[in-house]
């Protein structure tokens, strides 16, 4: 009977799965089409709609509330789900990512070493730091439910955020970033996908701040970036972009960064260092990439030059989007993106990270739907089924080729626009006294 039931619900479950997927794949495409010449046939119909809603044939009804609304809705529902039916608790042999949050959270108000947790029954390492321990601990004092709540909270501040960063276009572009695969189905389907949001809700907000603030943004930007080291890296990136202090919000953002980091190694030592840093740099468990191939040949070396030739690549990508980058969506999104492709370990949860590209103009969304189709489809068919549960490998390292060379044509692509001088979604920073505007 018990099994009966298992395989009913595993049956609900990847039915509601991929009619999720399908459902947002087709209507972020049909926004896509809406906008541009290849969607000519398209757009009356969809007008027509617009006019039965709202009155309206066009968007200018649309603010950011209902779709935050709706995007609560749906995080709600799922995370009440696996709540109440103890999805999230403990299940052997296995440890539980909430519970392991809610340890974290607990430890470090108790005074206890935060990185090194008990989750059910076994000891983990969690990765997440001091930002990211803030938040855990705040969410503690509810129990399973607020750490919930604490990470849809981060989550769900990408919706008024892409509103304040989105420009003319807000709207269509919050339609956009709130229709993807890469939005409410990562955040709500695993507690990792809500704290990886952590790095573009940062992106975004440093994105805002840089127009009012610049050395504020690089404070808080820095300071935030403790929670996933490496979103510290499109964040100095971004400095390159502000015209009044970007040296001395660099270095602000570095020393924001380092302060803390410097404080937390001094309390807990290799208890915080290992976990948060060294793990995650040798990480290599699989990949959506192209290590993903390497990965599941076992072509890959156990030698540590990967991680130095990744981590050299990393900082020069980060210094020409600090002198050659003029836009500030576009800096960020080119470092995101060379971090994608450079890393050996980039799971599912991490393509999360690639939401600030919708900023960067109209053809990067067209390379960003691509890829987080293709990504989506290898996680949940390539990996998930495929090669996990009926050992066929093949599917996946074709689908991490294909996701790799759309990377590519999306960081080449983000290269000639910015030679182009073509304009992105994002309002540019007031220029300096006396100066005119740079170039977007």
């Amino acid at each position: 009977m018990s099994a009966a039931v298992d395989f009913i619900s595993d049956v609900w479950f990847n039915l509601i799965t991929w009619g999720v997927f399908a459902a947002l794949s087709a209507i972020n495409l049909l926004v896509l089409l809406y906008r541009t010449e290849r969607g000519a046939s398209l757009r009356p119909k969809v007008r027509r709609f617009l006019r039965r809603i709202s009155g309206r044939d066009d968007l200018h009804w649309l603010d950011w509330r209902p779709l935050l609304v709706a995007a609560t809705i749906a995080f709600v529902t799922v995370s009440a789900y696996g709540l109440l039916s103890g999805n999230y608790g403990c299940h052997p042999p296995g440890v539980s990512d909430p519970i392991g949050e809610l340890s974290q959270g607990r430890a470090f108000l108790a005074g206890k070493n935060p990185f090194t947790v008990p989750d059910c029954g076994s000891t983990i390492e969690v990765p997440y730091g001091f930002a990211a321990v803030l938040i855990d601990a705040a969410g503690s004092l509810g129990g399973l439910p607020g750490i919930y709540v604490a990470w849809g909270v981060v989550a769900l501040a990408i919706v008024p955020l892409v509103w304040l960063t989105g420009g003319n276009d807000r709207r269509y572009v919050l339609l956009y970033v709130t229709t993807s695969v890469l939005f409410v189905p990562l955040l709500s389907s695993q507690i990792d996908g809500a704290t990886n949001t952590i790095v573009p809700t940062t992106i975004f907000l440093v994105l805002y701040l840089s127009a009012r603030n610049e050395v504020l943004a690089a404070a808080v930007g820095g300071f935030l970036s403790t929670a996933r080291f490496p979103n510290l890296f499109p964040v100095l990136g971004a400095t390159g972009t502000f015209p009044r202090r970007r040296w001395l919000s660099f270095v602000v953002a570095a020393a924001s960064f380092g302060a803390v980091t410097a404080l937390c190694f001094a309390v807990w030592r290799n208890d915080f260092l290992t976990p948060v840093f060294l793990s995650q740099i040798g990480r290599r468990s699989f990949s959506l990439n192209f290590y993903g191939v390497l990965l599941f040949q076992n072509w890959l070396p156990a030698s540590t030059w990967i991680e130095e030739l990744q981590a050299a690549l990393t900082v020069g990508l980060v210094f020409y989007a600090f002198f050659r980058v003029r836009s500030p969506a576009r800096s960020v999104s080119l470092v995101l993106v060379g971090f994608a492709l450079l890393t050996p370990f980039l799971s599912f949860n991490i393509l999360v990270w690639l939401l600030p590209v919708a900023l960067a103009g109209a053809r990067a969304r067209w390379y960003l739907w691509f890829a987080a189709f293709v990504g989506s489809l290898n996680y949940d068919l390539g990996l998930n089924v495929w090669a996990w549960d009926d050992g066929i490998t093949w599917p996946s390292q074709v689908m991490d080729v294909v996701f790799t060379a759309l990377l590519l044509a999306l960081f080449v692509e983000l290269l000639r626009a910015e030679a182009r001088g073509e304009p992105t979604d994002t309002p540019a920073p007031p220029p300096s006294a006396g100066a005119s505007a740079p170039a977007s």
